[in-house]
């Protein structure tokens, strides 16, 4: 069930027009979740036709599994949650089950979460939803966290002016690795990173756009090199591969926070 989490100051000085009063109204709850989730569906399958192709939706009646929908675009499988704030709001981070955010068993190694069952996940994302009144228009911003963006965090591939930013989402992954999967944890915002539009969000959920998603089987590459559990050969030398994968990611964020990491030659687990 879509979620707006911890609305922690979220008036700051500014005065909300009768849109955003009526989103934020505890009441209409239901009505928010029924009109954000049609916005999301509506801009994602638009950037998909844009690709050529449709995409499946299939939403999840029960919040049971920690995923309110799945998103499909005929090769590749999505469990996403959502979460939702107001554009004025300090929300600092949101629950989410442990499963969503940790690979499946076939990537459980190559990320640091080991091989057994108690480690896998459904390789799952999340998607937070910024929303505003814009002269009557309803507009959302878009971002986006997994475990592959947390993972390019956490090995300095890309990382905020703030060195707390890197705390706060190397705790969260430390906290995704212990643990059964139904459990929660703390995602922090510093660990999401803003889409430039739905086709760049596309491109970090991993799913077919016109933005190119390749970053993801780069960042295993890298992360694993990075971190000594090779599985494969490098196609270049890693300090190349690890600005191709930084230029990949910030083609597709528009998060003027976001800064190019720092390659660091030995890493560390």
């Amino acid at each position: 069930m879509l979620e707006a989490g911890n609305l922690v100051g979220l008036d700051m000085g500014n005065k909300k027009t009768e849109l955003e009063a009526f989103l934020d109204e505890p009441n209409h709850s239901h009505a928010r979740e029924a009109i954000l989730m049609s916005k999301l569906s509506y801009d994602l399958k638009l950037a998909a036709a844009r690709r050529g192709y449709y995409l499946n939706s299939y939403f999840d009646d029960v919040d049971r599994d920690g995923f309110d929908v799945i998103f499909d675009d005929q090769d590749s499988l999505r469990k996403i949650q959502v979460k939702s704030v107001s554009a004025s709001a300090s929300t600092a981070s949101w629950e989410i089950h442990k499963k969503i955010l940790r690979p499946g068993w076939y990537l459980g190694e190559q990320l640091g979460f080991g091989g057994s069952p108690a480690g896998e996940g459904s390789e799952g994302g999340v998607i937070l939803m910024r929303f505003k009144d814009v002269n009557g228009k309803l507009e959302v911003e878009y971002s986006y966290t997994d475990v592959f963006v947390l993972s390019a965090f956490h090995c300095g591939v890309i990382s905020r002016k703030h060195p707390a930013s890197r705390k706060a989402v190397d705790k969260c992954i430390a906290e995704a690795r212990r643990g059964i999967g139904t459990e929660r944890v703390d995602a922090p915002i510093a660990g999401f990173i803003k889409a430039k539009g739905p086709d760049e969000l596309l491109s970090l959920m991993g799913l077919h756009a016109n933005s190119s998603f390749a970053w993801k089987e780069h960042l295993l590459l890298v992360f694993s090199h990075h971190f000594r559990i090779p599985t494969r050969a490098l196609p270049m030398s890693l300090d190349r591969m690890w600005d191709l994968l930084t230029e990949e990611i910030l083609e597709l964020t528009d998060d003027s926070s976001l800064e190019k990491g720092r390659f660091v030659k030995d890493g560390a687990p």
